[in-house]
């Protein structure tokens, strides 16, 4: 079936849904009445572990694929582990993520690595969308129910992208019955969350679901401060027994302040590393008055049909609208050494505006063959984004000591036009401004198969046509032609085998690809056009389903080539040249479910190993392209929660991260005589563990309070490095948030 209808096939599916059911009722409160679409009866549907094709949430009339037996790695973060963790953004719950190392040099724009290369495929309901890209902010958890990540390729439900994987956000949909939930939290430095989610069924053929949050916040570094408001509503209705529409619409409000983060220390004369800083974590190297306001819009609108008892149609068309307005001062790319913390200050501004519009039209359904069914999806899909930017920079026109930093006063910033001259430290500023109007289009045919020739073994096969475009007009300073180019019908293959050696136990294999687009303002040296990035994965592993189905154990190794990078060769100048070629290979180990009833664990360890196999500069060749993923990485929860005895109503649980040693930066180069020609930017912290608690009780069952302690032990490290220019972040200090929820009824 597409590998449970798409995303059950991990390089393919780039929208896995899976989350841990309890019972036949939880399975249809998350999926509708998927039993009777898939064929299957309540008993076999409860208490297993299960994987919807596309993952369109609820009533998706698509037959259901265990999650054991998907042959890829699919974790997922169910609504229950978003409000025990409190993880109330896509960040958040990435942080928590096995296998995931959250970086990025900008505050509040941050990038999640996945084996080895940053996650851009984005899902909303099994519909792939540019809408996460900048200017998109990082996503709060509170519009949606869950959210399921593939690693590894994810090309064949999401077009060009990275070979990291992908992120499918599952919305909330309306419910059944009449509920009506709202939280009111508070904590360290300030921090006030309250969120109501109300759900009512009109008659009895329609439904609607509606929602508020509210977020105030101070941040552990001085001035820092972020608000947050969002609402949605979402309403479906049946227009006949085979036929549901549903549509709904989202606003989301945020007002951060940015920053890029510390710098660290200037390596040494004799090639040594530099160092990250030892100062209070408070720190703060923006301006008292930096600042961002987005304004995001979304909508969507599903039509689905059920053709037959053994075949569905699908059609989601999904629209955004973000508007965002940065002003902020920044520090340089540029170390500091012990005895003089003095660096420049850059001065922003960008105007940026993105429309982006998504579509997704597909049949899944089943045919026999070999005396048992088969299931099949076919389908395309649409993607396509509109952006205008605008910007001003005004370089060193202050300075900042970094051990006793003063803010700048606020200069006039204008994206639009020339500005009258600018006095800064070291004499005259000149200011940079431009405008750029960017189009990106993509389309793509895909289809794939789930094959049991035989009991106990199944073939999935599937591949996907892509068309891409993109074209870029310059505004400002001065109006410019046209650039822009294209992929034609690039193709993008899956392949996976599982094999049951007994019921609960399986082993599998799969193979995917990927393509992701690039340009150069240089020509290639041999006059062709340039390629885009070509990226390859082979994974194996194994899959164990224990306690009736409520735990699911998992292993697997994999191994991902990327071939076509661009390097630009000092004795070729005006050429590029596209021989780069890295390798990422690991281990992942994950635990997910209950391992009794009402304790339940997710989580599990990761090893990665990457390298540049071929670069222009000798001296890259075999050491690591992403120094910053630890080679060895631990992330477990776990939570207690029994169901009776003296102890019902508490819970009790924590989660760990450790991560081994890591670096960023690049090291020093020498000369051929020996004599050094520019000095490390290599930044190392050691290994690290971070603790956290949580406990709650349940007074009854409308009411219900519970306390989370982050970073228990208060241990101090740093929770993104960069190099020893800027984007070194530490992490946050001993927090404590407090929780009361209510329900009705």
């Amino acid at each position: 079936m597409l590998l449970a209808g798409a995303a059950a096939v991990g390089g393919a599916v780039p929208a896995l849904a899976g989350e841990v059911a309890g019972t036949a009722r939880e399975v249809a409160d998350a999926f509708g009445s998927l039993e009777a679409d898939a064929g299957i009866d309540a008993a076999d549907a409860a208490d297993e572990i299960v994987i919807v094709g596309k993952s369109y949430g609820k009533e998706v009339g698509k037959t259901l694929t265990p999650l054991k037996d998907v042959p890829n790695t699919v974790t997922v973060i169910d609504r229950e582990q978003i409000e025990a963790q409190n993880l109330f953004t896509l960040e958040d719950a990435l942080t928590a993520t096995a296998g995931i190392t959250v970086n990025g040099v900008g505050s509040e724009d941050p990038s999640f690595l996945s084996r080895g290369f940053a996650i851009n495929n984005y899902l909303v309901d099994g519909v792939p969308t540019l809408a996460f890209g900048f200017p998109a902010v990082v996503p709060d958890l509170f519009f949606y129910d869950r959210l399921e990540v593939l690693r590894g390729p994810a090309g064949l439900f999401s077009g060009s992208g990275n070979p990291a994987g992908s992120i499918n956000l599952v919305r909330k949909r309306p419910l059944d019955t009449l509920r009506i939930q709202g939280s009111a939290g508070y904590g360290s430095y300030d921090n006030v969350r309250l969120e109501l989610d109300a759900s009512t069924p009109i008659g009895d053929a329609a439904g609607l679901r509606v929602g508020a949050m509210l977020q105030d916040q101070d941040q552990f570094f001085d001035v820092a401060h972020r608000n947050r408001i969002g609402a949605f509503a979402v309403g479906s209705i049946d227009l006949d027994a085979r036929t549901t529409l549903t549509f709904g619409a989202t606003y989301d409000r945020f007002k951060p302040a940015i920053q890029s983060g510390l710098p660290g220390l200037i390596g040494g004369l004799d090639g040594s590393d530099g160092q990250l800083l030892d100062i209070p974590r408070s720190t703060y190297l923006g301006a008292d008055w930096n600042r961002f306001r987005s304004e995001s819009w979304t909508g969507f609108v599903e039509l689905a049909h059920q053709i037959s008892d053994r075949w569905s149609l699908r059609a989601t068309g999904l629209v955004t609208d973000v508007d965002r307005i940065d002003v902020y001062s920044y520090i340089g790319n540029q170390p500091i050494t012990p005895n003089n913390g003095v660096t420049s200050h850059i001065a922003y501004r960008g105007d940026s505006f993105l429309k982006t519009r998504s579509f997704d039209v597909n049949g899944i359904g089943s045919v026999s063959a070999f005396g048992r069914d088969q299931t099949l999806i076919l389908g395309a899909d649409y993607q396509a984004s509109s952006s205008l930017s605008y910007f001003t920079r005004l370089s060193n026109y202050a300075r900042i000591d970094v051990y006793d930093p003063v803010s700048p006063t606020e200069p006039p910033l204008d994206p639009y036009g020339p500005l009258p001259p600018f006095q800064g430290p070291a004499g005259p500023v000149t200011q940079v401004y431009g405008g750029t109007e960017t189009e990106i289009e993509q389309y793509g045919l895909y289809g794939q198969m789930r094959l049991s020739p035989v009991q106990g073994l199944t073939l999935v096969g599937g591949g996907r046509v892509t068309w891409w475009d993109t074209n870029s007009t310059t505004l400002l300073p001065r109006l410019l032609p046209q650039t822009g180019y294209s992929i034609e019908e690039r193709f993008t293959p899956y392949v996976g085998l599982v094999w049951d050696i007994t019921d609960a136990l399986n082993v599998y294999a799969s193979y995917a690809d990927s393509f992701t687009p690039q340009s150069s303002s240089l020509p290639r040296a041999d006059g062709s056009d340039i390629q885009p990035l070509i990226g390859s994965q082979y994974e194996a592993g194994s899959k164990l389903a224990l306690f009736s189905d409520r735990l699911l154990l998992s292993a697997a190794a994999y191994q991902i080539t990327q071939s076509n990078r661009l390097f630009s060769d000092p004795d070729l100048p005006g050429v590029v040249l596209q021989i780069g070629k890295v390798r990422s290979r690991g281990i992942e180990v994950e635990a997910n479910g209950e391992i009794l009833p009402g304790w339940r664990v997710n989580g599990g360890y990761t090893y990665n190993r990457n390298k540049y196999l071929e670069d222009t500069n000798a001296q890259f060749e075999g050491i690591s392209f992403v120094p910053v993923i630890p080679k060895h990485m631990v992330k477990m929860f776990t939570n207690y929660a029994p169901a009776d005895g003296p102890f019902k109503g508490a819970s009790l649980g924590g989660s760990l991260t450790w991560f081994s040693a890591t670096h960023g930066g690049n090291p020093a180069a020498f000369n051929a005589d020996g004599s050094l020609r520019t000095r490390s930017s290599i930044v190392r912290q050691g290994s690290y563990a971070v603790l956290d608690l949580r406990a709650g009780y349940k007074i009854s069952e409308q009411l219900s309070v519970s306390v989370n302690v982050n970073n228990l032990l208060d241990r101090t490290y740093y929770s993104r490095i960069s190099s020893t220019g800027r984007g070194n972040y530490y992490g946050s200090p001993r927090s404590v948030f407090a929780t009361v929820r209510v329900a009705f009824p």
